[in-house]
């Protein structure tokens, strides 16, 4: 049995359908998983803060310009 905090969340991290059962301790931390998942070592499928805070995208698709995608940013119309 597991002690889980208010925080935690209360569905398997790897199937996100069963409810956390096992707890998997791990350098970055804890994963919550599912008695199947665990048995299986099966990877979670989710960070909520990865390196740069943004949820479900790895780290390496994040660019620094990707919002550009290498172009520069084009000034906005002259209204008048």
């Amino acid at each position: 049995m597991i002690t889980l905090s208010a925080t935690d969340v209360r569905i398997c991290e790897a199937c996100w359908t069963a409810p956390v059962t096992a707890a998997r301790h791990t350098g970055a931390g804890r994963d919550l998983l599912c008695e199947e998942c665990a048995a299986g070592n099966y990877p979670r499928r989710v960070d909520l803060f990865p390196p740069l805070g943004i949820y479900g995208l790895p780290a390496r698709k994040v660019h620094p310009n990707a919002k550009h995608r290498g172009n520069p940013p084009q000034p906005p119309p002259n209204p008048g």
